[in-house]
């Protein structure tokens, strides 16, 4: 986990601070211990719909004209 410096008798992170410091192996450490002390649920992960929606991302050019009205009519239906 990240170092920091600390007073002995006191010891404040800010959570910016913390979260910067650390790597993604321990971001990831980090999530599974939010989810094992209960302070996420295993539905706050990534599901199929939230993947393949940023898949979406960037690639419009990829998409048929149809595809991408379709696409847009769903997300308008949301707004």
């Amino acid at each position: 986990m990240p170092y920091f410096e600390t007073n002995p008798d006191e010891i404040e992170v800010d959570v910016n601070d913390f979260l910067s410091a650390c790597s993604d192996s321990e971001i990831k450490e980090l999530v599974q211990a939010l989810k094992e002390d209960g302070h996420l649920d295993e539905g706050d992960d990534d599901n199929d719909f939230d993947i393949a929606v940023r898949k979406l991302l960037g690639n419009s050019w990829r998409l048929s004209k149809e595809d991408e009205e379709t696409i847009l009519k769903i997300a308008n239906k949301i707004i």
